[in-house]
């Protein structure tokens, strides 16, 4: 048995060894630095609707209290049921095992480790693709290019639907790539394409992705003879996904066994006609239309640290050239190692630019910064190891020794993003690059100061060391939000008890979030001027947020 083990931790040359150490740190980082993460404005629906959905699961497992009945199933699976349950089955579980059994966590961060458990299998599969395309180097360069970036970083710690569905989409499309002429690779792509599926909407995009790779690699093999159409050969993986996938997404997921057709319309269109979520972009507010197609585009620049950006850059340039050999070669090129890297970086070109690509060019909602468009960044990263080899082969010019030439584009990267992830925590959500001068220049352009009303575990200890007893808290200009965040920090723990939220008119202290999406923003700040300021958060000069008195 130990022999099969090491021979699996071996396999190519120590790929999986490798993958599983920097996975190991990743999960390592995240449940280590997860109580200092705020609470964002998602943690309430997506959390406790995983611990109602883990606790249906267990009674299921021993039919205890009627649970495959109807009613019992709607009932577990009404909250959040707009989106599909598997990230939240992940969260639901954690959730179990960090404080239900083991007491070691926090309620809410019980369930938000199950999103840093699948940012670390994410970690795993872009460490692998990064073995791939460069071995040790491109694993380790990928894994810190990605897992760095200060708000891919806070993303991967709470309990949202957008790390989990990035990476259950690379997993799907890592699998599928192997499994072009591989059952077992292919059968797990089909698989992991299902748990894609159920986790959101932005999933069935992958199958785009694959069929365009199919194409652009295998058009000379289409012919017309005698009136027919003789097509190449299909990647075993496509049809596979095609018919397990959506049996998975049915099949595991209870609130669609009944009334199954109005109840996926309502899915379905609950996401077509999306309620408008306001931006504020460029100086504009966007509140009922959909605002411009380059939003991803100027967002990915600005918020990724120039080091890594650059070589994201040209690792997708590099990816870019792959595609056009592989589109525009007279005959199919040689199946030898150069060739599949190149057709491994030609799937990632692809796979990246539909996944920033279905947020600019159609007509969907574009907020939250970067988090619809996540799926971009592990794949970025995984080709950011090709930039980092670029680099090194030009630095090869002028030194000699060559594990300097392969360490210092990757080391001072890693660096970097380090110094941005660690100078801009626990708030990476207002982090901007040096592309756009940093926050300073992010709020000078009209860009959002901070997003998702994210309710700061530091002031919840400063006010519950400072305000006085049953002191009332009045947060604008989205107060409803933080009745329930707030509520959390309560009842895990990081905010004294006595301590409640109410309206403006009864507060002892009103909070202004300096969101300037918000139509009433610039009143409330100009009406607030007057009151003594008692405590701040801000991020190179920019104001976050700011603590006023009333009483």
């Amino acid at each position: 048995m130990r022999a099969r083990v090491r021979a699996w931790l071996d396999d190519d040359g120590g790929r999986r060894r490798w993958a599983l150490v920097l996975a190991g740190c990743v999960l390592a980082l995240l449940l280590g630095t997860l109580r200092g993460a705020g609470l964002t404005d998602d943690d309430d629906f997506y959390a406790p609707a995983g611990i109602s959905y883990i606790r249906w699961a267990g009674s299921a497992l021993t039919a205890r209290d009627g649970a495959w009945t109807r009613a019992q199933i709607d009932r577990a699976f009404e909250p959040n049921h707009e989106h599909p349950p598997m990230a939240k089955y992940v969260m639901g579980a954690s959730w179990w095992v960090f404080t239900d059994v083991l007491h070691v966590l926090p309620t809410l961060d019980g369930a938000r480790a199950g999103v840093s458990l699948l940012a670390a299998l994410l970690a795993y599969v872009v460490a692998s693709l990064g073995w791939m395309l460069r071995r040790r180097w491109g694993a380790v360069t990928a894994v810190l290019c990605l897992f760095l970036l200060p708000r891919f970083f806070f993303h991967s710690q709470v309990a949202t639907l957008d790390v989990p569905v990035a990476s259950l989409t690379t997993l799907a499309g890592y699998l599928a790539w192997k499994g072009r002429r591989s059952g077992p690779h292919a059968w797990g792509a089909a698989v992991a394409f299902g748990a894609a599926l159920l986790t959101k909407l932005n999933a069935p995009f992958l199958l785009v992705a694959v069929v365009l790779h199919w194409l652009l690699r295998s058009w000379r093999g289409f012919a017309v003879s005698a009136g027919k159409l003789t097509l190449p050969p299909v990647p075993v993986t496509l049809p596979r996904m095609i018919l397990v996938g959506p049996v998975l997404f049915l099949a595991l997921w209870p609130h669609l066994w009944f009334d199954t057709v109005p109840r996926l319309g309502a899915y379905l269109q609950y996401h077509l006609k999306h309620y408008p979520i306001y931006l504020y972009y460029l100086g504009t507010l966007y509140t009922q239309t959909i605002p411009p197609w380059h939003v991803p585009w100027v967002m990915f620049v600005a918020v990724v640290p120039s080091t890594v950006l650059v070589l994201m850059l040209l690792g997708a340039g590099g990816g870019a050239r792959a595609l056009w050999r592989e589109a525009t070669a007279a005959a199919p090129l040689p199946p030898d190692d150069d060739t599949e890297r190149d057709s491994l970086r030609a799937f990632l070109f692809i796979q990246a630019f539909i996944a920033i690509g279905i947020v600019s060019f159609t007509g969907v909602p574009k907020y939250g910064g970067e988090k619809l468009f996540m799926p971009l960044f592990p794949l970025v990263a995984v080709l950011a190891a090709d930039g980092a080899a670029t680099v090194a082969a030009s630095l090869g010019r002028w030194m000699k020794d060559a594990r300097v030439c392969r360490a210092l584009p990757t080391g001072l990267a890693a660096v970097h993003a380090a110094w941005a992830l660690w100078s801009s925590y626990p708030f990476p959500l207002s982090y901007y690059g040096e592309a756009i001068l940093g926050p300073r220049g992010a709020e000078a352009l009209g860009m959002e100061n901070t997003y998702y009303d994210v309710a700061d575990k530091d002031l919840a200890l400063w006010i519950s060391r400072d305000a006085p007893a049953g002191a009332r808290v009045h947060f604008e200009p989205n107060h409803k939000e933080y009745v329930r965040t707030w509520g959390w920090l309560a009842r895990d723990g990081y905010l004294r008890t006595d301590i409640r939220t109410s309206d403006e008119a009864n507060a002892d202290y009103v909070v202004l979030t300096h969101e300037r999406r918000w139509n009433t923003y610039a009143g409330l700040a100009a009406r607030y001027r007057t009151l003594p300021v008692v405590h701040e958060r801000t991020l190179d000069g920019v104001r976050l947020y700011t603590v006023y008195r009333r009483r």
